[in-house]
């Protein structure tokens, strides 16, 4: 019988369900419009994510769930080009990243944004 030890595989498994719901919602998508939209956000919350976890936390689980996620989303894009749905990501992720490292958008417990 296969036994699963979850403390040493949730990334894999992470990665595959965040891969299905990826799939699952481009179907479900259909206008290129918001498409492209949920992907700038998406490339957004991921540069977010991926500044708040780098020097904290290993961070290749981190980029292997976005991987799955970006991955599974450009696999069910049936209606918008995927060519585009991948540069609005980069794009989403570049601005928010930007923003980030210039201190223009602070994490929540960040020092900047604690004011007393």
């Amino acid at each position: 019988m296969l036994e699963i030890h979850w403390d040493e595989q949730w990334v894999e498994a992470l990665t595959l369900i965040l891969l299905a719901v990826g799939f699952i919602m481009a179907i479900l998508l259909r206008n290129p419009f918001l498409n492209y939209l949920l992907m700038f956000l998406t490339g957004f919350q991921a540069a977010r994510i991926y500044f708040m976890k780098r020097r904290k936390e290993p961070i290749f689980p981190f980029i292997l769930m976005i991987a799955g996620f970006l991955l599974g989303y450009l696999l069910g894009s049936f209606w918008s080009s995927r060519f585009w749905t991948l540069i609005f990501f980069v794009v989403g992720y570049g601005i928010s990243y930007y923003l980030h490292v210039k201190g223009i958008l602070t994490i929540f417990k960040s020092e900047p944004f604690l004011k007393q």
